[in-house]
């Protein structure tokens, strides 16, 4: 009975702390960028203006408050979990390395701890140390993203190994086609130089330099066209 009257109790109290969040958005925004803009750890937010920190962080705070306010609901999960991986992605091409990503969302979750949370428990004595509980582990969504940039980062890894093993295979079949060109315009213009060449011979050259500049430039397409169609399917997988 008194287990189930303090839910009772508290899921009101979660629909409030909710509707705070909401309420004060804008404040908790600034307290976040604040946050890790001040960090030691995260020296690349010093390159960043306050709408390029911001990025996906108003969603997150607005499906945190929703989440407070339907802690079961499966489709703002979902949706927060998406947003999260954005803001993983956005993060790394704004030049975020792994630790100082994970070191942002450990800075946010714990300002939200710290002060709102605190905050709303101090202005709300109904919103008990069961209803505050509760909405840590409603909370835990944030420390999600911990495992999304991890997600994200081994992604990356793997996107830079199939580029470098591309790159490798552009290079190699690069020199393998283009090498034997080299000594054989070397060859017949030394082979021009002749004396002795009769008039026959000469045009045969001119016709055999020919062909060889047609076949280099055919090279050169295929080249173009491989590098092409393996830099459009990478941004496709």
């Amino acid at each position: 009975m008194v287990r189930r009257s303090q839910r009772k109790s508290a899921a009101p109290s979660f629909a409030g702390f909710g509707d705070f969040v909401l309420s004060h958005r804008e404040e908790i925004l600034q307290s976040w960028i604040g946050a890790v803009d001040r960090d030691p750890q995260i020296s690349t937010s010093d390159n960043l203006t306050y709408q390029q920190l911001l990025d996906h962080l108003p969603e997150l705070c607005t499906e945190l408050a929703a989440l407070l306010k339907q802690p079961h609901a499966e489709s703002i999960k979902k949706q927060a979990r998406h947003d999260a991986k954005a803001h993983g992605w956005k993060r790394w091409r704004q030049g975020y390395r792994l630790d100082e990503l994970i070191r942002e969302i450990c800075l946010v979750r714990r300002d939200f701890i710290d002060i709102w949370l605190r905050a709303f428990a101090t202005a709300h004595p109904d919103f008990d140390t069961n209803a505050q509980n509760g909405a840590r582990r409603v909370v835990q969504f944030v420390e999600e993203h911990q495992e999304t940039a991890r997600q994200v980062n081994a992604a990356l890894c793997a996107e830079n190994k199939r580029a470098a093993a591309k790159g490798e295979f552009i290079q190699l079949a690069s020199h393998r086609l283009r090498e034997p060109l080299g000594p054989l315009f070397f060859a017949l213009e030394v082979l021009l130089q002749e004396e002795l060449l009769s008039p026959r011979g000469v045009e045969t050259i001119r016709v055999l330099q020919r062909n060889l500049k047609e076949e280099a430039r055919a090279i050169e397409d295929l080249l173009t066209f491989v590098e092409t169609l393996l830099n459009g399917r990478s941004t496709t997988d």
